[in-house]
């Protein structure tokens, strides 16, 4: 399977399409991001995830340079990892290298505002709002319409949950919709669901999105 910008998706899931306000808490967006650069390795099973435990598997260079970056990390590391060690590492970066492959691709800009009382404000404006919006749109609409999502469609609505972005995607869905997606979770490729389940759970409580 081809090497597809997963963590791409779900960031832009992850900010409001127009303005870029964050619509997570900051560890849940790095976490989130971490899972979702895993799973860019893990389709092209460039890594496997078995046991618990993140280890190389395709001997092949990737073609992205951010994603063969962290190829090599991972397979510098001594003897395999449990998968939310790596969650935790990457979570450190993931943020500074999603946007910066999306600015280098002209899909965000940064901007920054001042504010007396609480300094600076930073946030990576869309610069296409169409395409800001499509990932959340062609999920929410698939899940509602009971509609089949394809394998890479799954794992990003699997790390839509792990992150706590499924209030935002499915705000205002009939409860299928919300069941369905648990079902991915439960019942979906068993290394993206594993990799969801441990990104859920290595955020606990702080998965809750910002509200306003």
């Amino acid at each position: 399977m081809p090497t597809y910008p997963l963590a791409d998706d779900l960031f832009r899931m992850a900010h409001h399409r127009l303005h870029g306000r964050p619509l997570l808490h900051p560890r849940a967006l790095r976490h989130g991001l971490a899972a979702a650069l895993l799973a860019e390795l893990l389709y092209p099973q460039w890594i496997t995830v078995r046991h618990g435990r993140v280890a190389v598997g395709a001997r092949i260079v990737p073609p992205d340079d951010l994603v063969h970056g962290l190829l090599a990390q991972i397979s510098a590391a001594p003897t395999p990892q449990p998968v939310r060690t790596w969650v935790e590492v990457l979570s450190d970066t993931a943020v500074r290298q999603v946007t910066t492959r999306l600015t280098r691709a002209g899909h965000v800009r940064r901007e920054v505002t001042r504010r007396r009382l609480v300094g600076r404000d930073e946030r990576w404006v869309p610069t296409d709002m169409n395409t800001a919006a499509w990932p959340t749109a062609r999920l929410a609409t698939a899940l509602r319409a009971r509609r089949r999502l394809d394998v890479t469609d799954q794992g990003l609505a699997a790390l839509a949950w792990a992150c706590g972005l499924d209030r935002h995607l499915l705000d205002g869905a009939p409860p299928h919709a919300y069941d369905d997606l648990r079902r991915l979770v439960d019942h979906g490729w068993p290394p993206i669901a594993d990799l969801a389940r441990q990104t859920r759970a290595a955020l606990g409580r702080t998965v809750a999105a910002h509200r306003g």
